[in-house]
């Protein structure tokens, strides 16, 4: 049988010629003067030219489709073409710019990621969320952003601030974080917190989540600050001394909050060098306690405390309790007496408390004295000035209201030289007042029976 010729198989429909149709439909368009008139006077021809309504409708509908799709791709077009110009300029390679990144706070990270795919592609990596700081961002930080940048540091993380600082010392300025932004540190086994080295949490809302889960989970943090979470901070305090053996420096601020499990941060907390308790109620024997106990503690910030009197500087002073301080901080401490400020003071004079370097005693009300008594204030006001002449070493800050002054002339009050060391401003301890208290007995009960209360800051 003689071999026939094969039928030509029909091959399948092609886009190809749609394709080359649109492309050179684009070229026209693109090649016009003013496109825009041209495609519109073209549009209003084909409806002039169609009966139906429907029809008429269907076609507009069409057309602002294909206009929606050309500026998309037209947008992704000019993405493209910007990261081709972006990488050929740019300087460096991204192993270095994801360097750089690392380096920039949070927010600015975030502005960078914004800005372009090149920078974009760098800002997610790991490195730079190292370091989140979202306290001082201005755009609106919610608690999933938070807990998407914990996840996206990974095995990088090593800090992490959030929350709202006070503005003009206004505790009531809230975070709209709450507790729950911490989740992330828990998941996982705990894998990030136990990464975590640094805590700060700023007037976050503790309503739906408590940070105590998480802070369980952060077995290696060595420095912890939390501002405005009153109720919650004998229960952190507690979860501290429990897990987070590895505190080198505890910042603490209430408002008149009274702490249970202080002296226990001595025990469990060894490496403890940096203490700030501010507006705390807080008595001098559970303050001898604890500084006795903390053989390495060198920063002490009890500002704003509501209970204690001072006695307990003498006390550390006669024992050597405090052989390792440089700084001390009693500013605006309600009930500090002029009678225990000025043994504190005499105690310096004579070889106690060598490593101290700075010293703050300010008081916005002034010292607390008995009515009638001179005594308290005129000794304070010598000591005041012995220490600024004869330690030197030692910055000594001892602002009060102005209405009386320690020498009576503010102007002839003797000042630290001004070629000394000691960085102290002429304004030290220069205006300085006691407040009377309004027993009339001068026995020490009489310190606390009359002391007046003021907002702490």
């Amino acid at each position: 049988m003689a071999n026939l010729p094969k039928r030509r198989c029909l091959a399948p429909p092609s886009d190809t010629t749609a394709t080359a149709s649109l492309d050179r439909f684009l070229e026209s368009a693109l090649a016009m003067a003013d496109p825009s008139i041209s495609i519109g006077l073209s549009l209003e021809r084909i409806l002039d030219s169609t009966p139906l309504q429907s029809d008429k409708e269907s076609i507009l509908d069409v057309a602002t489709r294909l206009a929606s799709a050309l500026m998309d791709a037209s947008k992704r077009s000019t993405r493209k073409l910007a990261t081709a110009h972006n990488l050929s300029v740019w300087p460096l390679t991204a192993d270095l710019t994801i360097k750089v990144f690392s380096m920039l706070d949070t927010e600015s990270v975030c502005f960078a990621a914004a800005t372009c795919s090149l920078f974009s592609r760098c800002a997610s990596d790991s490195l730079c969320y190292a370091n989140i700081d979202l306290t001082r961002s201005v755009a609106k930080v919610t608690n999933p952003i938070v807990s998407t940048m914990i996840q996206r540091a990974g095995k990088n993380l090593q800090s992490i601030k959030v929350g709202r600082l006070p503005q003009d010392n206004n505790r009531l300025d809230k975070s709209p974080l709450t507790g729950s932004c911490l989740a992330a540190l828990v998941s996982d086994g705990g894998a990030a917190g136990l990464l975590l080295r640094k805590l700060h949490l700023h007037n976050l809302k503790m309503k739906d989540y408590n940070p105590c889960s998480a802070l369980m989970a952060c077995k290696n943090l060595a420095e912890l600050e939390i501002v405005g979470m009153d109720g919650w901070l004998d229960v952190i305090l507690r979860i501290i001394c429990k897990y987070c053996h590895s505190i080198e420096r505890l910042c603490l601020q209430a408002l008149g909050e009274c702490l249970c499990h202080v002296e226990d941060l001595t025990k469990s907390c060894p490496l403890l060098s940096s203490l700030s308790l501010r507006g705390f109620g807080i008595g001098d024997d559970i303050l001898s306690v604890l500084i006795k106990g903390a053989q390495g503690l060198k920063y002490l910030d009890l500002s704003g405390s509501l209970y204690f009197s001072g006695s307990f500087l003498s006390d550390l002073g006669k024992g050597g309790g405090a052989n390792s301080l440089e700084t001390l901080i009693l500013r605006d401490c309600i009930n500090l007496r002029a009678r225990e400020v000025s043994l504190f003071l005499s105690a310096v004079l004579y070889g106690d408390w060598k490593q101290l370097r700075y010293v703050d005693i300010s008081n916005r009300k002034g010292l607390v004295v008995p009515r009638g008594s001179s005594g308290p204030r005129t000794r304070c006001a010598i000591e005041v000035s012995q220490v600024l002449q004869r330690r030197p070493d030692i910055r000594l800050i001892a602002d009060y209201p102005s209405e009386i002054c320690f020498y009576g002339d503010c102007t002839n009050s003797p000042s630290p030289s001004s070629d000394s060391d000691s960085g102290s401003s002429s304004s030290d301890t220069l205006s300085c007042s006691l407040i009377d208290s309004s027993s009339s007995s001068e026995e020490e009960d009489s310190y606390l029976s009359g002391a007046r209360l003021f907002p702490i800051i």
